[in-house]
């Protein structure tokens, strides 16, 4: 199918196909993505291929009308800002009064519309008449659950797809939220983030800045302790009881900002009316809230493969953790049998090689975490991929079902429990075998020095300077043939030297990891929270970067929180009570200040304290409100508006009605 007719639109979404894919599969696909909705079940969206040679008509470029957009706005069930400031459900019929309504071209952010392109791709299916991919007479086409996308990633037929970066629009933020002398000092404007990225990457950028000033005062304190010349019980009382406090009002304090975003943003009741992941499997049944046909999956199939088959993988995973770490411990102790401190002619020397097999272990945790991070998605996805063995040029198709999550929460939540697990064990199993069974809180010091050091270099060189390398060198590469400069696309450039998104969870992940440190453990050495804070000031403006200028833009995908991610920070919280307390506990200058105390009157001391700490948790997330008051407000104030409108709209119609009785 020819695409020159629909050649003069904005292009915002592309579709970059291997060069393995047949041409005829290719124009397959433009013919789904150009076929009306009513008549064809098609996406009704406008398609042509990248001009550019260097694209060998592997890239197509896809956009839509604005009447296709602003129906895929109502359908999305969008909330935008009505003239009375409040945050309505879009409708077309009465796009008048909403605001900035006045140009219909630039009602939606372009974010927004690049959204609604990716949700209607995401959802088209085959034509009810086709049994076969064109191009790919084996492979046969599974009505039932086949999707157009699902078909081209089985056959490793699509490299990526991705919104366009839009260089105006990134000019317009770049200077404030990190190219400006002072951005380091600045707050971001979190709403420009959300209208370029969207929801979900907005959440994951408030929460650092959150989170990076909430180090401030536990840093400065953490300053004042190590200098303090007081006894080691004052000082780490009263750190451990600062901590357990301040991060407390924390967790509370981002439950209220998040709500107040979730509710600026039009995102606060979005579970209400989440819809399923296209990748979702299940038999066609009649549901008894909307009255329509929607695909079930028994949940108890798959309950059951998660303890026969997720859960199982993930014990597994802990005891090469745990093998890991004692291989570790073995060579440590050797090292420092080898090279010991008491010698000190050597003890500059003796320190260094001490360090080497904590430099050693710190390496290779982040590989780990890696395999672990893969192994924890590839599970999450396990129930909606399809695998094919290729066999004397038939494909064997091998559905597996396991986890098969209905809706993205669902998926998300399965995932972080388990990244979550994963981490716990891979990065803190060795800080509290030496804490709570050496007692050995120098080698507790030296594992967190050598693992905030090492992660912060690693991870800005894989994650910023090495990927912008490589961007570089590509896009040189593309920019030179021969010895003659010439443009190429935007979206040839975007498509072969930027970075594919896969997610913020590598971002919450590293978060998460430097929170447990400084959490759990800077009762013993109040540095980790002082080396955090100098961390996430330039993090917080080099992931800025990144999400510019390295990594493809990621499709904005609507979010009422950081998700799960909420729930893995609030555990470390009270985890960090417990392991605070018997840290101090566990130090023998502390129980020398306590000398005058029997062994079972010191534990029940401490048990005490720990409950009374756990307590003060727990009232002051009972005294701060999740939602803060303006919002309560403003929420109640919408529904007594939409009931005072719905009634008005009742009283219209019944006197509509007695007049049409009136004139027969």
């Amino acid at each position: 199918m020819s695409t020159e007719s629909n050649a003069n639109f904005e292009p915002l979404v592309v579709l970059h196909f291997s060069n393995a894919t047949p041409a005829a599969t290719k124009e397959w696909v433009i013919t789904r993505l150009t076929a009306s909705q009513n008549d064809n079940d098609g996406a009704d969206l406008l398609v042509r291929y990248d001009p550019d040679p260097e694209s060998h008509n592997n890239i197509l470029l896809i956009g839509a009308t604005l009447q296709r957009l602003l129906a895929g706005a109502e359908e999305l069930r969008m909330k935008k800002s009505y003239k009375n400031k409040a945050l309505r459900e879009f409708l077309v019929s009465d796009i008048d009064h909403f605001d900035n309504s006045q140009n219909h071209n630039s009602f939606l952010l372009k974010s927004e519309k690049q959204r609604i392109i990716w949700e209607e791709i995401q959802i088209l299916r085959p034509a009810k008449d086709e049994n076969f991919v064109p191009g790919v007479p084996t492979k046969v086409i599974t009505h039932e659950n086949d999707t157009v996308l699902n078909l081209l990633d089985s056959l490793d037929f699509l490299v990526s797809a991705f919104p366009l970066h839009d260089k105006e629009d990134i000019k317009l933020i770049e200077r404030d939220w990190f190219m400006s002398k002072d951005a380091l000092f600045k707050s971001q404007d979190i709403h420009k983030v959300r209208n370029y990225f969207g929801e979900n990457v907005a959440y994951y950028f408030a929460f650092l800045e959150f989170y990076t000033k909430a180090l401030i005062p536990t840093a400065l304190l953490g300053l004042v302790v190590s200098f303090w010349p007081s006894s080691d019980f004052s000082k780490y009382s009263l750190f451990c009881v600062f901590n357990v406090i301040w991060w407390s009002v924390f967790i509370e304090r981002w439950k209220r900002l998040s709500n107040k975003l979730a509710y600026e943003w039009g995102t606060m009741d979005l579970q209400i009316f989440e819809r399923p992941r296209s990748l979702y499997h299940g038999d066609l049944q009649l549901s008894p809230i909307t009255n329509q046909k929607e695909r079930r999956y028994p949940k108890w199939k798959r309950t059951l493969k998660k303890y026969l088959v997720t859960y199982p993988i993930v014990m597994l995973c802990l005891a090469l953790s745990l093998w890991i770490y004692f291989a570790y411990y073995a060579v440590q102790q050797k090292t420092d049998k080898k090279y010991p401190l008491e010698t000190t002619a050597i003890l500059p020397t003796a320190k260094l090689m001490r360090m080497v097999p904590s430099t050693g272990y710190s390496l290779l945790i982040i590989p780990m975490n890696l395999i672990y991070k893969k192994l924890a998605i590839f599970m999450t996805n396990y129930g909606t991929g399809l695998y094919e063995i290729e066999n004397e040029g038939f494909y064997l198709e091998l559905r597996f079902r396991l986890e098969n999550h209905r809706l993205q929460t669902s998926y998300e939540n399965n995932l972080t429990s388990k990244l979550f697990v994963f981490y716990f064990i891979n990065c803190f199993i060795g800080l509290f075998y030496e804490a709570f069974f050496n007692a050995n809180y120098g080698n507790v010091a030296q594992l967190l020095t050598v693992f905030v050091i090492i992660n912060a270099i690693l991870l800005k060189f894989t994650e910023q300077i090495g990927p912008y390398i490589f961007k570089r060198v590509k896009k040189n590469q593309l920019t030179r043939r021969g010895s003659v400069d010439v443009k190429v696309s935007d979206a040839v450039k975007q498509a072969k030297t930027l970075t594919p998104f896969e997610g913020t969870y590598a971002d919450y992940l590293t978060i998460f990891e430097q929170y447990g440190y400084v959490a759990l453990f800077s009762a013993v050495f109040p540095w980790v929270t002082i080396c955090a804070l100098i961390n996430n000031v330039f993090e917080l403006r080099a992931d800025a970067f990144k999400y510019c200028y390295v990594y493809q833009r990621p499709f904005a995908q609507p979010a009422w929180n950081i998700g799960s991610w909420h729930y893995a920070f609030d555990i470390l919280s009270s985890v960090a009570i417990v392991t605070n307390t018997a840290l101090i506990a566990m130090q023998p200058s502390v129980r020398q200040y306590f000398s005058s105390y029997t062994d079972a009157e010191y534990i029940l001391f401490f048990v005490a304290a720990e409950h009374v700490l756990l307590a003060l948790k727990f009232a002051i997330s009972f005294a701060i409100p999740d939602i803060p008051h303006e919002v309560q407000i403003a929420k109640a104030k919408n529904l007594y508006e939409s009931n005072m409108a719905l009634r008005h709209e009742r009283e219209r119609k019944a006197l509509k009605a007695q007049e049409s009785l009136r004139k027969h």
